[in-house]
């Protein structure tokens, strides 16, 4: 049995059909005053007809706008990431922009491919969360030079060249530890990522300094960089020691924690 495949119709298909220029089918479909009600209706029968959809990414490079934002973060996991896509995903729907997101894996060399996809894709602009073992922005200059737009969200590292959209992290930790001593929790297990990050490091003092203000209240501070170190290290404390209230400081820590009670 014989298969047809069919093609995408284009504009030069629509005006070899109906005998006209291209410039009219596409004048036609605009709804081009210059074109008559009777040459509209035919171009849109036969475009409806034959399927015809306008090739946005021709239409966005004569503008030189793709109306595309490549979102790239770290990894994609349960808790964090899909609460960030549906709402980057309202404002840029509302605005006419599409997005896509690629994941770093938590690897710095996989983070500087994406930002190449990115480039080569001809992005209007960037949105980009860094991964763990990502130190500084150097891999990211390029984007300024290409005045690609760039924002660095959730975690970052130290810099000035860059717009940064992050948690209030001495806020957060402080109203989570203060909602630990509040349920009463003598013996608190506390969970942070990798020790070596900014973030880290700020979600650790301001949670620190809080507890530090009731002395009846012991705290355990442990580190770990991934959801199975926190759920080997949890495997041998718990036998040992007993907790009352427990703090995550991110998803990756929370989902290792959840794997472990």
């Amino acid at each position: 049995m014989l298969t047809l495949k069919m093609k995408r119709t284009t504009i030069k298909d629509l005006a070899e059909m109906l005998n006209i220029s291209v410039s009219t089918v596409s004048r036609a479909l605009k709804d081009h005053p210059d074109i008559s009600s009777s040459v509209k209706l035919k171009v849109k029968a036969a475009a409806e007809t034959f399927n015809y959809v306008p090739n946005d990414f021709a239409v966005n490079f004569r503008k030189k706008s793709s109306k595309v934002i490549g979102l790239i973060v770290p990894e994609i996991s349960m808790f964090f990431i899909p609460s960030i896509i549906s709402g980057i995903s309202s404002i840029l729907n509302k605005e006419g922009y599409h997005f896509f997101i690629l994941s770093s894996n938590d690897s710095y060399e996989t983070e500087k491919q994406n930002i190449e996809t990115c480039i080569n894709s001809r992005v209007d602009g960037i949105l980009i969360s860094l991964t763990k073992e990502t130190k500084d922005c150097e891999h990211l200059k390029k984007l300024e030079e290409m005045e690609i737009p760039t924002v660095i969200f959730d975690k970052t590292v130290p810099q000035n060249i860059f717009e940064s959209v992050i948690f209030d992290n001495i806020k957060k930790s402080e109203l989570s530890a203060e909602k630990l001593i509040n349920h009463g929790c003598k013996n608190i297990l506390a969970i942070f990522g990798d020790e070596n990050l900014e973030i880290t490091q700020s979600r650790l003092k301001s949670f620190e300094s809080r507890i530090r203000q009731s002395s009846e209240i012991n705290s355990h501070i442990i580190f770990c960089k991934s959801p199975d170190i926190v759920k080997e290290k949890l495997d041998v404390l718990l036998e040992n020691h007993s907790f009352d209230g427990f703090f995550a400081m991110s998803d990756e820590t929370l989902m290792g924690l959840h794997s472990s009670l």
